[in-house]
């Protein structure tokens, strides 16, 4: 099949066949995604929560704007939470009750990291597990399948079509998130993101010599390297960061099927291992979730063998 009919699937799809179908994932491939996923959802949480200030009324983000989160940097006893957030979690993991066992994970990740968004830095490092926490949520709370009657077992213990749906829904919160980064750049900067792209080693230079003056803490020997490469080649840095762009505007890509997924997958890490070093940004829960939903270590036979 071309890469043009596969395409078209997506956007005209067959009466029988959703862009869903072509994942075909394992009972055992998903146990593995929820099992990691409820690994990679309690370590994002900021639990840290006594060292987070008041949330500054003038740079609120989300849900800070319309409900007082402040509460929550005094979350005592912080065991008992984060015990009632791994046993849903555990029991997520077990295919039961899954829209309970997602809400405190769910509750903790939004509430907590808004509150941490909300004093002036904003950190979206973990803003893609929370999504994909969401978006898992909804799925099993409103769990409508074509295939399967509406009953209580639906919330109870969703079947296997309810359980493709979620981690499906989980692929698609990972594209879009990734395809609205990319077009963010672009709007922000009027089309013009790519021609800006050497100024990026000025910034690089503020804020690592700020961090110098800070902490005293030399800056790294790679990071000097790389502003000095961009500064003297700002082509090189265009296409390094370009390429970059065009990774994120073309993530639907990985909604092709397994072996898009897989690509798309491996690339993405690829590609946040290369800033990590670069540029000393680090994004492990993104590559994290890449490693989960789209490389799917248990079923990467199964998927070259289609």
């Amino acid at each position: 099949m071309s890469f043009f009919s596969q395409f078209a699937g997506i956007v005209i799809k067959k009466p029988d066949e959703l862009p869903i179908d072509r994942f075909r994932l394992g009972q055992v491939e998903m146990l593995v995604m929820r099992i990691a996923f409820a690994v990679l959802a309690f370590v994002a949480i900021k639990w840290e929560v006594g060292s987070l200030g008041a949330a500054d009324s003038e740079k609120l983000t989300g849900l800070a704007h319309w409900v007082n989160l402040d509460w929550l940097r005094n979350l005592s006893p912080l065991w008992l939470w984060q015990t009632l957030t791994v046993i849903g979690l555990v029991v997520y993991a077990a295919g039961w009750f899954p829209a309970l066992g997602l809400l405190p994970a769910l509750f903790f990740s939004i509430g907590i990291g808004t509150l941490a968004n909300s004093q002036g830095a904003i950190n979206h490092s973990t803003q893609l597990v929370s999504m994909i926490l969401l978006g898992q949520f909804l799925v099993y709370l409103v769990p409508v399948h074509r295939s399967v009657p509406l009953s209580r077992s639906s919330w109870l213990r969703p079947l296997e079509p309810l359980q493709q749906r979620a981690i499906y829904v989980s692929m698609v919160v990972f594209a879009a998130s990734y395809v609205v980064c990319g077009w963010v750049k672009l709007d922000a900067s009027k089309g013009e993101w790519i021609q800006r792209v050497p100024w990026l080693a000025l910034e690089l230079q503020k804020t690592n010599y700020s961090s110098y003056y800070d902490t005293l803490a030399p800056i790294p020997e790679t990071l000097a390297t790389v502003v000095s490469l961009m500064n003297e080649h700002p082509n090189l840095a265009r296409i390094f960061f370009g390429g970059g762009l065009v990774v994120e505007l073309l993530a639907f890509l990985m909604l092709l099927g397994r072996r898009w997924a897989l690509f798309y997958g491996l690339l993405i890490i690829v590609l946040h291992l290369s800033i990590s070093r670069l540029m000393q940004l680090d994004f492990w829960y993104h590559m994290a979730a890449a490693l989960i939903f789209l490389v799917n270590v248990p079923g990467i036979v199964k998927t070259l063998k289609k």
